[in-house]
């Protein structure tokens, strides 16, 4: 018989989430290491439209930690199969905005923290963390360089930033930089990671809606909390 749905803690996230498995959540003891903020979209197709992005324009202005953002977007590219990355999604405003609520909201502590978010597309994420104090690495494949950089250099390079912000080429399945791993970040954001493999090594909460930005919320993204389960050796 199904219990209630537990709540707990997880990692350096200081809100209540709800434990995505009975049997996980029987293991919180069992935690170690620190946060992983897993994002994902679901179904991020044309047939669903984004509510806070729109994909057919060249950049999107969104106001974040006291700067306004100009993020550039390239549509065109949208087409070539595999690309989602050369525009922005919701799930990434969401997850963006979540951030600078969580923080501002003393839930969440990212200043001094290091991040190494793949999958960063047009980075604003990575933008954002940045200006919340993380020590952020935005990495993607070779063919997003181009405009993931140009988004960095234009919101942070004349803003006194309060943490920093390195672009870096990361081809998923291929060894990181040691940069990336040595020492190893405190927060990773993982776009798209299948949540039946990740529980296997993470215990994994979903944070509901009324934690996340009021002005910034929508039923197409879903925010995890994973936590390192620690070895059965340790």
């Amino acid at each position: 018989m199904a219990s209630e749905e537990a709540k707990t803690r997880m990692g350096g996230y200081g809100g209540l989430v709800s434990v995505l498995d009975e049997e996980e959540g029987s293991e919180s003891s069992a935690a170690a290491a620190e946060t992983l903020l897993l994002w994902c979209t679901q179904q991020p197709i044309y047939s669903q439209h984004n509510a806070f992005v729109s994909q057919s324009s060249l950049s999107l202005h969104l106001d974040s930690c006291g700067h306004s953002l100009s993020i550039l977007q390239s549509p065109s590219s949208l087409g070539t199969p595999g690309v989602t990355g050369s525009v922005m999604w919701d799930s990434g405003v969401v997850l963006g905005k979540f951030l600078e609520h969580s923080v501002d909201s003393g839930l969440l502590l990212l200043q001094g923290k290091k991040v190494v978010e793949l999958g960063s597309g047009c980075g604003l994420v990575g933008c954002i963390a940045a200006l919340l104090g993380a020590q952020v690495f935005l990495t993607d494949l070779p063919d997003r360089m181009k405009l993931l950089k140009k988004n960095v250099e234009t919101n942070l390079k004349q803003v006194d930033l309060r943490g920093s912000a390195t672009v870096n080429e990361l081809t998923w399945g291929d060894d990181p930089e040691p940069e990336l791993i040595q020492p190893l970040p405190d927060y990773d954001s993982i776009l798209e990671y299948f949540l039946e493999a990740a529980m296997k090594d993470f215990m994994v909460g979903r944070v509901d809606q009324t934690q996340w930005h009021p002005d910034y919320c929508s039923p197409r993204v879903v925010i995890y909390i994973l936590v390192k389960k620690r070895s059965s050796t340790t």
